[in-house]
């Protein structure tokens, strides 16, 4: 059975935050460890295979997600467990640091399994299963410390005069910094949803506990798998960057305009969350804001598809799928259309092409 084991690994008491040179250094140290790692002793006579891994560093510390094939959710939780404890006892660079927290997500099939081998589902057991479920949380800060970090972020970018978020500049200081810091968990959370689809041969339609692929046009669920993932991750890499340069390109493919629709979402999300500014506010501020960024690549009529747009539609509604695919197709919006420039410029990153 397949599990994902995230573990926040947290440095030393007197390390207040991680610098940037800190974190690639940390970053470096684990990529380095754990890509020697190919499995640990399990139960009995078994092995626990490692099949992939993910790690991100940041101010406060390290989030690591290991992929592995054990024989159970405990048994992936202890072999994750040992498999840290022995990398951070190896390392010189990491000593002092510690696990300060892990979970195990488990899979669609487990969860099943579990369910129906329990006669009585308890409310313990249905908190447990949900708090698998939940995602990662951004280390705990106060308004005022997300105030002063995104303040920080919001040079980076550089794409958009103050007037594309309003005429107030504390609005956009914070809406700025908040797109910065968006591009970053969009981008982590991407990986983690490609590693969860990878390790389960799975597409949104059948995952369980995605982070933020489920937030695409929910008509082509089916079609988002892990190679769809990585394709995504490099359009919303091409948007990230071009946020950062002096002139801002809008989207060039309907993938981009949706990982940009992603980090907007998230910049909003975080907002919120720190008591910044509150939903229906940001919702006017970032309209401004997609005035300007999105150009004519209209991707909202996506979301407002109401039924699944698969090639193995049932009968009675064979005909309108067909027809809801040719008006998306004729407006360039189709599945197959997503990763072709729209501007007649046909450079593109060669890892489309077998999409």
């Amino acid at each position: 059975m397949d599990y994902a084991v995230t573990a926040e690994l947290a440095p030393p008491a007197e390390v207040v935050e991680l610098d940037a040179l800190q974190q690639e250094g940390i970053a470096a140290v684990l990529d380095r460890h754990l890509a020697l790692v190919e499995g640990v002793s399990g139960p009995g006579d078994g092995d626990i295979d490692i099949l992939d891994y993910r790690i991100t560093v940041h101010l406060t510390g390290a989030s690591v997600v290991l992929a592995l094939d054990a024989p159970s959710l405990l048994a992936a939780e202890e072999a994750a467990a040992s498999v840290l404890d022995e990398l951070i006892g190896e390392s010189e660079v990491l000593t002092g640091w510690s696990v300060a927290h892990s979970e195990v997500r488990i899979t669609e099939d487990e969860f099943n399994q579990r369910l129906a081998a329990a006669s009585d589902i308890n409310e313990e057991l249905e908190a447990a299963v949900e708090e698998a479920l939940e995602t990662s949380a951004e280390p705990a800060m106060d308004a005022e410390h997300w105030r002063v970090r995104l303040t920080q972020l919001a040079p980076q970018l550089r794409a958009f005069e103050a007037s594309a978020f309003g005429a107030d500049p504390d609005t956009h200081a914070l809406a700025a910094g908040a797109l910065i810091h968006a591009v970053r968990v969009v981008t982590d959370e991407i990986f983690y949803d490609e590693l969860a689809l990878a390790v389960n041969n799975a597409t949104v339609a059948d995952a369980v506990g995605l982070l933020v692929l489920e937030e695409l046009p929910p008509c082509y669920d089916h079609r988002y798998d892990a190679f769809f993932a990585r394709a995504l991750l490099l359009s919303s890499a091409a948007v990230a960057v071009r946020l950062t340069e002096p002139n801002w390109t809008p989207p060039r493919t309907v993938a981009e305009a949706l990982a940009l629709r992603l980090v907007v979402n998230e910049a909003r999300v975080v907002l919120e969350a720190a008591e910044l500014m509150s939903w229906d506010d940001s919702e006017t501020v970032f309209a401004a804001f997609a005035g300007q960024a999105f150009g004519d690549t209209d991707q909202d009529e996506l979301y407002e598809v109401d039924l699944p747009l698969s090639e193995d539609a049932e009968p009675e509604v064979a005909e309108q799928v067909s027809k809801v695919e040719a008006e998306l197709r004729a407006r360039g919006v189709a599945f197959d259309q997503w990763f072709i420039p729209r501007d007649g410029n046909p450079g593109r990153h060669p890892y489309f092409g077998s999409l």
